[in-house]
């Protein structure tokens, strides 16, 4: 199961002095069960991209494939294949606009033409998954909430949808360190339980080490890693090249690797790098 680009470019405004390639002959495979991250600098391409994963966008030249399903093709099928994957903007709470949180997160439900029932389940569940009390919350308008709340309503009404795959663009933009530390561990739990795709965008690199299986890294509108997050990392030069750099952790355990100590430096996490240089001073004393 997969969302699959093949060779695809996007151009905005062409055949206009404006005109400019934001794609170029992009062709990934993101798989449900990776949580796949792709990054880049700002202009990199990765906004453009995760847009042509819902058909928000159509390639200029090239396919776009849900499970198989070209869903850029007018066909019951293609609308089917779109609705698979679910898409959170940057700051979703400026999406936010009914008068009620059950009105908002209940939208796209209804508009799927679902059983009451069926949407009153959805909406609980997604607020329950997004730490907001039904009860408590679901009559408030979502424009009373503090933004980090606002943001999990936003967030709460593309749950409900139930996709397979969940897009996410810079969804911790703005958050305050805890907040950015839940909603990141939310997402863990989302994809390891509900067993959803998930795609997080991001320029962040530490949260990348924490959490991908695959790392996609754009420079200048092509991709120039598509790899296991342990071995993309191990390409330096490539990531500094795009204006971004290594995971702390890994940059302090490459450091200490260059000054002579044989330590694992595909290790993104505190508590391992810790075990890492252990073992290492460990074995350097034994010898």
């Amino acid at each position: 199961m997969s969302i699959e680009l093949k060779n695809v470019t996007y151009t905005y405004m062409p055949r206009t002095p404006f005109e400019r390639t934001a794609l170029h002959e992009v062709s990934i495979c993101i798989k449900k069960d990776e949580f796949t991250a792709i990054v880049g600098h700002t202009g990199s391409g990765k906004s453009t991209l995760v847009q042509h994963l819902n058909g928000l966008l159509l390639p200029t030249n090239g396919q776009v494939f849900v499970e198989g399903t070209d869903i850029n093709k007018k066909e019951p099928a293609a609308l089917a294949a779109k609705r698979r994957v679910g898409m959170v903007f940057q700051y979703p709470e400026h999406q936010l606009f009914e008068e009620s949180v059950y009105k908002d997160i209940a939208f796209g439900p209804r508009n799927m033409e679902l059983a009451e029932e069926e949407v009153e389940r959805r909406v609980r569940k997604a607020m329950e998954f997004v730490n907001l009390d039904y009860e408590e919350y679901k009559e408030h308008s979502p424009f009373q909430l503090s933004g980090g709340q606002m943001r999990r309503v936003a967030i709460a009404g593309v749950i409900a949808l139930q996709p397979d795959y969940l897009v996410l663009d810079e969804p911790t933009a703005g958050l305050d360190p805890r907040g950015h530390k839940d909603l990141l561990a939310k997402l863990s739990q989302l994809h390891k339980q509900e067993k959803i795709g998930i795609v997080l965008v991001s320029h962040n690199m530490d949260d990348v080490a924490r959490l991908a299986d695959r790392v996609i890294l754009l420079n200048q509108s092509r991709v120039v890693i598509n790899s296991s997050a342990k071995t993309a990392f191990r390409e330096t030069k490539k990531i500094r090249a795009a204006g971004l750099d290594i995971p702390q952790v890994t940059a302090l355990l490459q450091t200490i690797s260059e000054q002579g100590l044989a330590v694992d430096t595909d290790v993104f996490q505190f508590d391992e790098a810790v075990e890492a240089i252990f073992q290492a001073a460990k074995g350097a004393k034994s010898c």
